[in-house]
């Protein structure tokens, strides 16, 4: 049996795949890790992905992957890594050899630039956590790749030519190279388009994890059918179009995003919503504010059992 648990960890993404393989093991696969810390808030069930693990008695994970180089997708890696034995590291991007601290510049006010700067050198730290307790960091290809004997993996990337622009900016920050500050805004602003996309399959139903890559970034790309589908981006206006729901034709929709009243995050927005109930059976929120069409809700999180005869059972938790 397969279980996706997708976990509440308030406006971020954080999955954790286990299968229970016919030898009594686990094999555990984390997509994602959330936000460093969260704030609690009144009527929200949200917590950090680590708690998740130690609840769910994951003792050790065979495979940690990033989508992308953004704070709510990758910023609570580090204390997963200290805290659970993690067997190997997979991103798009490595930092170089002889990567350190990127100084931050005292006379930059662009929020964009600044966030960058603070986000790679997480990811830093990161990878120094790594290397410390043993786990090996690798970069992933593009491709389909055997996990187990029932449990595959295919990894859809990015353009060409978004990868390579990161690659050069992001290298020339970490090896203290002078780098233009409009140069640097535009490959912060591309991390969400240059997300990685996973697709799962076990049992002959299949599990579409798509970071937060737009949309309309993907939905002329030759995307397999499937079954259950996280949402891009939380839901928002960006996040999937009617065409492409239609192609992917998915019996569940996910959405990862927070509860919180107001604020200037419209996540789900409404007619995201309403184009998904037109075309999805199930349309689930691991957390949600109130909707015209969507009562609000919180959970720990979105369970999916996927037996060997390929039934699908969904709870909330």
């Amino acid at each position: 049996m397969l279980e996706v648990f997708f976990c509440n960890v308030g406006d971020g993404d954080a999955i954790l795949l286990t299968e229970h393989l016919p030898d009594g093991t686990d094999y555990h696969v984390m997509v994602d890790t959330g936000r460093p810390c969260l704030d609690s808030a009144e009527g929200s069930l949200r917590k950090e992905a680590v708690y998740y693990l130690i609840r769910r008695n994951v003792r050790r994970l065979d495979r940690m992957i990033l989508t992308h180089l953004h704070i709510d997708h990758t910023g609570g890696a580090s204390r997963i890594v200290r805290t659970v034995p993690t067997g190997g590291l997979y991103a798009l991007y490595l930092p170089p050899a002889g990567a350190g601290l990127i100084m931050p510049s005292f006379r930059s006010t662009v929020k964009t630039v600044n966030n960058l700067v603070q986000q790679l050198n997480l990811f830093r730290e990161l990878i120094g956590t790594a290397e410390e307790t043993g786990c090996e960091a690798f970069r992933v290809r593009a491709g389909t790749e055997q996990l187990t004997k029932r449990l595959s993996v295919t990894a859809y990337l990015p353009r060409k030519e978004i990868r390579e622009r990161q690659r050069e900016v992001f290298d020339s920050l970490y090896l203290g190279k002078d780098t233009e500050p409009d140069t640097c805004y535009r490959a912060a602003k591309e991390r969400n388009v240059s997300s990685l996309m996973l697709r799962f399959e076990y049992a002959g139903r299949s599990i579409l994890l798509t970071g937060d890559r737009y949309a309309s970034d993907w939905e002329n790309e030759e995307i397999p059918q499937s079954d259950i589908v996280k949402l891009p981006h939380h839901g928002d206006p960006k996040s999937m179009t009617e065409p492409l729901i239609r192609k992917l034709a998915p019996q569940y929709a996910v959405i990862s995003c927070q509860n919180d009243p107001g604020g200037n995050k419209d996540r789900p927005n409404a007619e995201i919503v309403s184009m998904l109930q037109r075309n999805v059976p199930h349309i689930l929120c691991t957390e949600n504010r109130s909707l015209p069409t969507l009562d609000a809700s919180t959970h720990n999180g979105i369970l999916f059992r996927i037996g060997t005869n390929g039934s699908i059972c969904c709870s909330m938790e």
